[in-house]
């Protein structure tokens, strides 16, 4: 959440009547970390939390307590799963809580952190709460590059030895520690890093919606629009920032920092290529595109063409942005790019990269059991390869390679108006291996994973693809495989940290060793969808799946 500092820096003049409670430290299973706050007035919870339930209730009575006699508190509240009732389920742990009923005593120190976190500065909020002092609780802020022991951190550092390492350990792992004396003093040390920042290019429906949830999801939010009707307070009151400017100008000049978010939502086809041709090929951890696929394809040929961009700088781009849920209205559009954006905070946070995923098409089998070239085969409103391109080109991979092999120049001449990279296998008639291997030898060096699609399996959906392309990025597995009561099949994820093991296969190895060499690292999907078990390999099979389709 907003540090609940800036709250109480706002209103520095005015924090009577109000207890400010943080959670110093758990052990065990808790509802919230160290460093998860709430202001309570006397009527009950003003702002934050502690993670609700029957800890939260405990607080909010001592807190109203504490507000009436003027004096803190430092307790613990032990979360036993025996005594849950009504108010919520306990999660087993403990948790030590410290209520301060006079807040603005450290008005100065919650202005100073603001200041610094304005300026884009991090930092340490640094409490002690003594057991003997006139003052039992006092707090400093110290800036990140002024955590070395200065004027401001002498007298602590003689209070409580290794305070310098302290501070330098929760910058680096941005958490929350505390320690006790033999006195029963304690030293808590909460990191506070600026809020994310968030541009939106677009002030329309979706943009406004987004500025909204993107607030209280704790991005620092600025929007950009070149329509004065639009770019104004009135329409987008959850802005930080409000930029009235053609788009393209404005947005070139965001300056480039790994915690800078964009996303864009204007208002049609030149603003689009206008804000990303801004933005593409700089080092944002994000940048999202609103768009059907068929405009996105259509924008990523003209920037290809024009040199705007390389191609793997286009395939960094979310788009369609958002996180696929089946949204429809505008709140459900900009919830799901919300989504993602917080997916990708995350990842960002645990210093992981987005996922490049690239799909590989295996069609370069010689159809014996068929008699004939299935992958010419009619499909629905197309071909049996024709439809299973389509679909994997809607999911939500960043790229696609279709290996080819038997009948290359017939299956190319059939997939030829789709924009899919082809490849072809010399060595077909050595099996499915071989084409896995021909590839991801040519996958572009920034694919991370491969997810392996097979060419006679049309009946397999963009959906299915996309909720297994979801799962990996989610997933702290490194294969992940479709299947349907308890029956793995197709299609499967892996990383590209396997390649050389794929690469070192012989003819007498299939993709099957590497889950079983792997057992541990690999994650079944349950898609309750029996089609990834069947692929059509006889005239039967195909019409089986012909039946079913009409």
């Amino acid at each position: 959440m907003r540090n609940l500092s800036y709250i109480l820096s706002d209103h520095a003049k005015n924090t009577t009547g109000i207890c400010l409670a943080t959670l110093v430290a758990t052990r065990g299973s808790a509802p919230q970390v160290p460093g998860s706050s709430a202001i309570f007035s006397e009527q009950g919870l003003v702002a934050g939390t502690l993670g609700g339930g029957i800890m939260e209730g405990d607080a909010r009575k001592k807190a109203s307590e504490a507000i009436r006699n003027g004096n803190h508190l430092l307790y613990d509240f032990h979360l036993d799963a025996k005594s849950a009732d009504d108010e919520g389920a306990l999660c087993g742990g403990s948790a030590t809580i410290l209520l301060d009923p006079d807040p603005g005593m450290h008005a100065e120190c919650f202005r100073a952190m603001t200041a610094s976190l304005e300026q884009g500065q991090a930092g340490c909020m640094v409490t002690t709460v003594s057991n003997q002092a006139e003052s039992p609780i006092r707090r400093s802020w110290m800036e990140s590059d002024r955590l070395n022991i200065s004027d401001q951190t002498t007298e602590l550092q003689g209070e409580w030895p290794g305070l310098e390492n302290a501070l330098s350990s929760a910058m680096d792992t941005g958490k929350c520690t505390s320690f006790t004396n033999k006195a029963g003093d304690l030293l808590f040390i909460e990191p506070i890093f600026p809020l994310p920042k968030l541009v939106i290019a677009g002030a329309g429906h979706v943009g406004k919606a987004l500025s909204h949830l993107a607030r209280l999801l704790d991005f620092e939010v600025t929007v950009v629009d070149d329509r004065a009707e639009y770019a104004n307070r009135e329409n987008l009151p959850d802005a930080d920032h409000i930029i009235t400017r053609p788009i393209g100008e404005a947005m070139s000049e965001i300056p480039e920092t790994r915690d800078a978010y964009i996303v864009i939502v204007t208002r049609g086809h030149h603003d689009d290529a206008a804000a990303l041709k801004a933005c593409i090929g700089h080092e944002f951890p994000y940048i999202g595109m609103i768009g059907s696929r068929k405009k996105v394809r259509t924008l990523k040929e003209k920037f290809l063409a024009e040199g705007w961009s390389t191609r793997e700088q286009f395939e960094r781009v979310h788009a369609p942005v958002g996180i696929e849920i089946g949204s429809l209205t505008v709140q459900e559009i900009a919830l799901s790019i919300a989504a993602q954006l917080v997916q990708t905070r995350a990842a960002v946070r645990k210093g992981k990269k987005r996922e490049q995923i690239a799909a590989v098409i295996l069609a370069a089998g010689e159809s014996r059991r068929m008699g004939k070239p299935k992958m010419l085969l009619p499909y629905g409103d197309s071909t049996i390869i024709g439809t299973v391109v389509r679909n994997a080109l809607n999911a939500l991979s960043d790229h696609v390679r279709v290996v080819l092999g038997a009948g290359a120049e017939t299956v190319q001449e059939n997939i030829a108006d789709l924009h899919v990279e082809k490849v072809l296998n010399q060595e077909y008639s050595d099996g499915m291996l071989s084409s896995v291997q021909a590839g991801i030898r040519s996958l572009p060096g920034a694919t991370t994973a491969v997810m392996i699609l097979l060419g006679d399996q049309p009946m397999i959906s963009s959906e299915t693809m996309d909720r297994l392309i979801t799962r990996y990025r989610q997933s702290e597995k490194d294969i992940v495989v479709a299947s349907v009561d308890g029956k793995r099949g197709h299609p499967m994820i892996f990383s590209t940290k396997y390649v050389p093991e794929i690469l070192a296969y012989g003819p007498g190895n299939t993709l099957r060793d590497l889950t079983g060499n792997h057992p541990g690292e690999v994650e079944e999907l349950e898609t309750g969808k029996p089609e990834i078990l069947r692929d059509i390999d006889t005239i039967q099979d195909y019409k089986n799946e012909r039946s079913i389709i009409r």
